[in-house]
Order: structure tokens, then C-alpha cells, then sequence
């Protein structure tokens, strides 16, 4: 299985390589990570609480479940204790040799988290408009030579549980509690 890793991790790191592609792959690692990036998320997420409805609730939910999959993602690293591709392997990344653990990537799931949260609140069009994201974010971070294809995997599937999971749970409950007449609610003794 590491072999299979290690081989899709080459041939994403050196076979896609291109002069054209590279500041693409870079942006969309690292846009975060600038200044202008940040200013541009925080200012979208500002108008998401601005729209109200469906666009605040989603502002609101990815606090949480970004948080959550983050904190999650941090804990999985240092138990895994996974190096990365940078460190274990005779490359350079591009933007730069990180030392902090491979498995997960944070990057993979918080795209594929947003875009969970996205798909719980507006249905199969948000997966099939944004799922992209989560694509480009996580093979970027193959390209780039900072996590091996496992890693994005693993974040992927991560940062779905918690984003359309977590999201999909509480409509459920919220549900079922609207849908049970307040007389039919037992009160079995608890304390």
C-alpha cells in the first residue's frame, strides 16, 4: 500500500509538473495562508452572515466544524506521526519543506468540510457546484510535494463526516422534534 502511495505521489509531484500549472497548484495550497487571501474569506464570510437564511446558517456552521475538523486533523497527525513527503522522500516542495505531520491533510478535509456543509444545507446542487474544491485544494497539496494522495484521501473523507455529517445529524434531530406532538414526549424519569 505505501508503494502504491509513494508511486501516486510521484506521479502527481513530477509527472504533472508544468510551468503553466505550478502557480495554479501553489495559489491553491497556499491562498490561505496570505494576507489578501484571509481578507477575501473573512469579507465572503461577512456577506454570507449579511445574506441571512440558508448563507448565514452556512457562515455560521463552518465555525465549528472547521474548528472540529482541524483540531481533529491535529490530533490524527501526532498520533500517526506520518512524515511528510518533503521530509521522508529526496524532493523539495515547492513552497517550502514542512515539518508538522502528513496524515491527514487539514487542507483536503477543510475543503471537503465546507463543501459537506454546503451540500446539507442546499442538496446535491452545492456537491455538484463546489466539488471541485476539495479536488484542487487536495491534489495541490500532493503537487506541491507536502502530502502523499493517502493524506488527502483521508481528509477528504474526514472533513465530509464532519461537514455534511455533523450538519445532516442535527437537521435530523431537529426534525424528528418537530414531528413529535409535545404530548407524546415521555418524561421516563430522567434527571
Amino acid at each position: 500500500m505505501l508503494d502504491l502511495d509513494t508511486s501516486l505521489f510521484y506521479w502527481i509531484f513530477e509527472g504533472w509538473r508544468a510551468d503553466w500549472l505550478t502557480p495554479i497548484m501553489i495559489l491553491l495550497s497556499d491562498a490561505l495562508k496570505t494576507t489578501p487571501g484571509r481578507v477575501g474569506a473573512l469579507l465572503l464570510w461577512l456577506y454570507l452572515l449579511w445574506r441571512g437564511g440558508r448563507a448565514r446558517a452556512f457562515a455560521l456552521w463552518l465555525l465549528p466544524v472547521l474548528a472540529l475538523t482541524n483540531e481533529t486533523c491535529d490530533l490524527l497527525k501526532a498520533w500517526v506521526g506520518r512524515e511528510r513527503p518533503c521530509v521522508a522522500l529526496p524532493i523539495d516542495a515547492l513552497t517550502g519543506d514542512l515539518t508538522s505531520g502528513s496524515f491527514p491533510s487539514a487542507h483536503a478535509a477543510n475543503m471537503s468540510a465546507l463543501v459537506g456543509v454546503a451540500t446539507a444545507l442546499w442538496g446535491r446542487q452545492a456537491l455538484l457546484w463546489l466539488f471541485w474544491l476539495p479536488v484542487a485544494v487536495g491534489l495541490s497539496r500532493i503537487y506541491i510535494g507536502v502530502h502523499y494522495p493517502s493524506d488527502v484521501l483521508a481528509g477528504w473523507l474526514l472533513g465530509w463526516l464532519y461537514g455534511w455529517g455533523l450538519v445532516s445529524l442535527v437537521n435530523w434531530i431537529a426534525a424528528r422534534r418537530r414531528s413529535t406532538p409535545s404530548g407524546a414526549r415521555s418524561d421516563s424519569g430522567g434527571v
